[in-house]
């Protein structure tokens, strides 16, 4: 076949074009220029951000005509010219006995090591440097890796070694401490895209910013995996490649179809939700999928939340963390899809408690009952008999009588919490020791009361409570049960 892959064209032909990588084209470049080249470098890095291209680039450096004439000179070289790319030994590089090229990942015993480096000894043929390029070191055998350490430890004259790995923690210390390293970074998705666009009008197509922005996002920080994508929408393009290619193209879902689940989340419709998803669901990806998509389209929003200087994110991290917890849970599950589904509509309206509702009693200032001090003499006769539960004891202190009638007892209480504990924990027991108390049946009911006084001023007689109101007037306290001891 004719046709050539975007990455494979789209390599760097000098360390100018070596982009995302400036820190490392800058050294190098110095390190050219002044002749100060290592015989041994470890190129470090993900997948596709130049490792396997830049040792290209160094083994065509050290074997450049015009880079040996600049140096010989003394004159600085420019990033443009490193290497020139016109003379015989660039122009025969890749034909090149001289330069070696391997993949440890099939090639990692020791025998295969040993025939690929057999010619480590001899005097290159043609070139001024026998270059050897080993790609994956990380994947050669204990033994290997020893055969390989010798001659990096004490290299024969004009031969450099380029280490590439993506695993530098399974490089042993013995083959990094000899090599200088080389860190490549992931590539920033605002360096990438702009590549992308000039790459596409050399292929005379019109990428529009947008899609150029998404395969970026793709990719991941990995140029390679870009350049991969972009060719396979380049296949199916039309003079143009627009944001609806890339999604059809690369089998993704459309940011409008995320943005129909958000707002219909965000609108509190569940109805809307469901159809939503349903319209997600047809665009052929799984829920996990669907899921990430969700979180990376929120973050985006976010970020453009951020730049139009809004600061209230409650909402957009409440729904972030919900489908993180969701991806985890769908992972090993045979109900992916209703897991995501019913994520959603859980953000929409979470789970009711079906519990009766407790009433809340409404400030009055009506007079205090005939009756309440009957009531509170079986309340104090509970809480302060011997055989009362401890549990009950310390519940029935955060409680005031606030009405006693029918032989019915009220009991309020300051806080909605406080009183569906009494409820649930310690009701039944209750009504069972105050019968006992009042010799009779009595049922008791439960009121919450917000703006509830301190329980001592309730629970007191008349005279004895207006006494100590007006006590804790006089001496402006607010706490009655320090004035009362």
């Amino acid at each position: 076949m004719a046709y050539e892959a975007l990455y494979t064209r789209g390599r760097p032909k000098t360390l100018l074009q070596l982009v995302g990588q400036e820190h490392i084209s800058n050294a190098l470049a110095r390190a050219i220029s002044g002749d100060k080249l290592s015989h041994a470098y470890l190129l470090v890095g993900t997948r596709g951000t130049g490792k396997t291209s830049t040792a290209r680039l160094l083994a065509k450096a050290m074997n450049c005509d015009t880079v040996h004439e600049a140096q010989s000179a003394g004159r600085p070289l420019e990033k443009k010219e490193i290497p020139c790319n016109k003379c015989d030994s660039c122009l025969n590089f890749d034909s090149s006995p001289d330069n070696v090229e391997f993949d440890a990942a099939s090639n990692r015993s020791v025998e295969d090591v040993n025939r690929l480096l057999s010619t480590a000894y001899l005097a290159p043929l043609r070139a001024r440097v026998k270059t050897f390029i080993i790609d994956e070191v990380h994947m050669l055998s204990f033994e290997a890796v020893n055969s390989i350490l010798k001659l990096i430890e004490e290299p024969p004259p004009n031969v450099a070694f380029f280490l590439a790995t993506t695993e530098i923690n399974k490089v042993p210390m013995t083959i990094r401490s000899r090599c200088q390293v080389l860190n490549f970074r992931l590539i920033p998705q605002q360096t990438i895209a702009p590549y992308l666009m000039k790459l596409a009008r050399r292929l005379e197509v019109d990428l529009h910013e947008d899609a150029a922005k998404k395969i970026a996002r793709l990719a991941e920080g990995s140029m390679r995996d870009a350049l991969t994508c972009l060719d396979q929408c380049y296949a199916m393009a039309d003079g143009q490649i627009t944001l609806d290619d890339v999604n059809e193209t690369l089998g993704l879902i459309s940011d409008e179809r995320l943005d129909e689940v958000i707002a219909a989340v965000r609108a509190k419709d569940r109805a809307a939700v469901a159809a939503a998803v349903t319209n997600a669901f047809s665009s052929g990806l799984g829920a996990n999928a669907i899921a990430e998509a969700l979180i990376t389209r929120l973050r985006d929003i976010q970020f453009e939340m951020i730049a139009r200087g809004e600061k209230n994110f409650s909402e957009q991290d409440r729904l972030i963390d919900a489908l993180r917890k969701s991806v985890g849970e769908m992972y090993g599950s045979g109900i992916p899809e209703i897991i995501l589904e019913m994520t959603l509509m859980k953000l929409v309206a979470p789970a009711q408690n079906f519990a009766a509702p407790i009433p809340t009693v409404q400030p009055t200032s009506t007079p205090v009952p005939e009756n309440l001090d009957a009531g509170q003499k079986i309340f104090y006769d509970v809480v302060t008999s011997d055989g009362t539960d401890a549990a009950l004891r310390s519940m029935l202190q955060k409680a005031v009588v606030t009405n006693f009638s029918d032989d019915t007892l009220t009991l309020t209480f300051k806080t909605s919490a406080m009183a569906s504990t009494f409820k649930s924990t310690q009701l039944t027991n209750f009504e069972r020791e105050a019968s006992q108390a009042a010799g009779r049946a009595i049922k008791i009911s439960v009121a919450v009361d917000e703006n509830l006084p301190p329980p001592i001023l309730n629970n007191m007689a008349e005279p004895d409570r207006t006494h100590l109101l007006n006590a804790m007037n006089i001496f402006r306290a607010s706490d009655a049960t320090i004035i009362n001891e």
